[in-house]
């Protein structure tokens, strides 16, 4: 098994301060979005691989119903469950509105990416969406992972299962280091 699917290599990265993915704040992405006339609608909403809560604590801002899940950290003060994320489809089938995806799927074992997508989809009522914030998108991520690259095609051919792409763009507001290298999708469950 992949160091990445264990919850040890992870809670160790936390414990020893390697957490080069959090960006110590919201994503600028998810703010401009929530602040436009674009915004998902309301609902249940679940943030997997939340980390330190960032985007949790903006959804929950903006009036989401918001939820995190993460195997290795789980915040104070914040409504986030210890859970696997590959397991979130089957402890809260057809539970979500909508899904937030940012920076959990770089970080799995890409021979996994289509399992936890399709936990994702369960997850999702019927009609239900999924925001999926993606990097690094080309070229080949920092190293051999996490984070693992991300073919652009795989929006269609992993996410893109079950689901219908609504729209998908190179984001402006990504953080510097990441600019140009997202990429913004949403979704709807078929």
């Amino acid at each position: 098994m992949n160091e990445v699917s264990n919850a040890e290599y992870w809670k160790r990265r936390w414990n020893d301060g390697e957490t080069g993915w959090d960006l110590g704040g919201p994503c600028p992405v998810f703010r401009e979005l929530l602040d436009s006339p674009r915004a998902p609608p309301k609902g249940r909403v679940a943030l997997p691989g939340c980390g330190a809560g960032h985007d949790l604590r903006l959804f929950l801002e903006h009036g989401y119903e918001a939820r995190g899940f993460d195997f290795a950290f789980a915040p104070q003060g914040l409504p986030v469950d210890l859970l696997d994320v590959f397991e979130l489809g089957t402890r809260f089938p057809r539970h979500f509105d909508l899904i937030v995806e940012y920076t959990c799927y770089c970080a799995i074992d890409p021979a996994r990416r289509e399992e936890y997508i399709a936990s994702l989809r369960s997850a999702l009522a019927p009609g239900g969406h999924l925001l999926a914030l993606l990097f690094p998108v080309g070229g080949e991520g920092d190293g051999e992972g996490p984070p693992y690259a991300v073919r652009e095609e795989e929006i269609t051919t992993v996410l893109g299962k079950g689901m219908e792409l609504l729209w998908v763009e190179t984001p402006k507001s990504s953080v510097e280091p990441r600019l140009g290298r997202e990429r913004l999708a949403f979704l709807r469950k078929s």
